[in-house]
């Protein structure tokens, strides 16, 4: 004898409801597999639709190894759900044009700690993943991911600079993706190159020393390279502890997946990105001066070597000029820079003419100047014996795939909400019938 259920006929000896829930359930993880990549690009630009800032003239393409990296290797049974569970990305599927994953450990409270390189640099199905971290933080992000482990079966590893190293690669437009190396994957941040993994450091670094189609740089070139481009990187830009993953364009990078199951840190980043408005985002700045003003005809920053300005110190308050009072407030703060280049987390409505809702933007590019002051230093005082203060004037850009991201984001919200009052008439609609 069988019962038929609502959707199909089963056997008497099961229960139809639990066996269609299970089958709804394999076939939403089928659907979720098979979208995650589509998903993980729709709204955002990739890094190919972007030119990268080019750092010198010069006909080759450039590298540079990244010594401020370092990586961990994690590998056993476990380490693909322990990854899985414990970052906003979606660590599988991993196809042969996503083998990098850019995405930050979060604290319970949705604040990232640590921003994460992922690879997955095995082939044969071994369960094997390496962590590409800050250098300084590698330890703190080891006793995170012990903290974590519980009963999960895998090893964790942190590799010295002997072991393996993490290089930059950024070709010529007219070079497509060179291969100096088989480890040299896309960057998965817009605007930018080829990251390259090595377990061999010494042999990679003498490959691309004696290639003649490629030329080694500084690591000055490599910060102005990812600032002009508007990305942050590391525990100094990405203040542990305070940044959320919105506010440091994580989720523009593919870091997050909002559709995803349950990770560390996943209650504020699901609510902020469903029901708030991300009002503050990293973006590119130039500082400058009365004596050497900006122009309002520029649309990104300009770097000048030329130029010798002070470096405001790192998370300074950044307030539009002449403001007194509330008006007065913060509207951003400095993260780090180099020369008159640099990146703040800036309130869109007040420092660009980015308008998240229906209220517009409040910013005027003729009129408004926003500055950034600091004290001079202890023992400073000017003539009324207060602390000397120094100051430079901040401008901020939205870069092209920012806007974009932005744009795609507020019309996502529109659409939701719009769907959701269709729904409520309809509801409406059947209650009076």
């Amino acid at each position: 004898m069988a019962i038929q259920g609502p959707t199909r006929t089963l056997m008497s000896s099961a229960c139809w409801r639990c066996q269609i829930q299970a089958e709804r359930n394999v076939r939403r993880f089928a659907s979720i597999q098979n979208k995650t990549q589509a998903r993980r690009n729709s709204n955002y630009a990739t890094p190919k639709q972007w030119l990268p800032y080019y750092p010198i003239e010069t006909q080759k393409a450039c590298w540079i190894q990244l010594k401020n990296r370092t990586l961990i290797r994690i590998g056993g049974p476990d380490a693909t759900d322990f990854l899985h569970n414990l970052i906003p990305a979606p660590v599988l599927p991993l196809d042969d044009k996503t083998h990098i994953i850019f995405s930050a450990f979060l604290n319970a409270k949705g604040r990232i700690i640590h921003d994460v390189f992922v690879y997955k640099p095995a082939k044969d199905g071994a369960n094997e993943w390496l962590l590409d971290v800050d250098t300084n933080s590698a330890p703190a992000v080891v006793s995170h991911l012990k903290k974590h482990k519980l009963r999960s079966k895998f090893k964790l590893e942190k590799l010295s600079p002997e072991e393996a190293a993490v290089m930059y690669v950024w070709p010529r437009a007219d070079q497509g993706e060179m291969k100096l190396s088989p480890n040299m994957l896309l960057d998965p941040r817009p605007g930018m190159g080829m990251r390259v993994y090595t377990t061999a450091v010494d042999e990679t670094r003498k490959t691309f020393t004696t290639n003649d189609s490629a030329q080694e740089l500084k690591w000055e070139d490599y910060m102005i390279h990812r600032m002009l481009n508007g990305l942050a990187e590391g525990p100094v830009e990405i203040a542990s502890g305070s940044a959320l993953p919105q506010e440091s364009n994580i989720d523009f990078c593919g870091g997050i997946d909002f559709h995803k199951g349950c990770y560390l840190g996943q209650e504020l980043t699901i609510r902020t990105h469903h029901t708030g408005i991300v009002r503050k985002r990293i973006l590119p700045v130039q500082i400058y001066t009365d004596d050497d003003p900006i122009s309002h005809d520029q649309t990104a920053p300009i770097y000048n070597p030329s130029l010798s300005l002070p470096q405001p110190p790192n998370e300074a308050n950044i307030s539009k000029c002449g403001a007194k009072g509330r008006s007065g407030r913060s509207t951003g703060k400095w993260l780090g820079g180099y020369g008159n280049i640099g990146l703040a987390l800036c309130r869109l409505e007040t420092m660009t003419d980015l308008s998240l809702t229906a209220e517009g933007s409040q910013y005027n590019p003729e009129t408004d100047e926003f500055e950034v002051s600091w004290d001079a230093g202890q023992g400073e005082n000017d003539a009324e014996g207060q602390s000397k203060k120094t100051s430079v004037k901040v401008k901020a850009f939205v870069p092209p795939w920012l806007r974009q991201g932005i744009e795609n984001t507020i019309k996502a919200r529109n659409d939701r909400s719009q769907a959701r009052r269709r729904q409520a008439e309809e509801d409406e609609e059947d209650e009076v019938d």
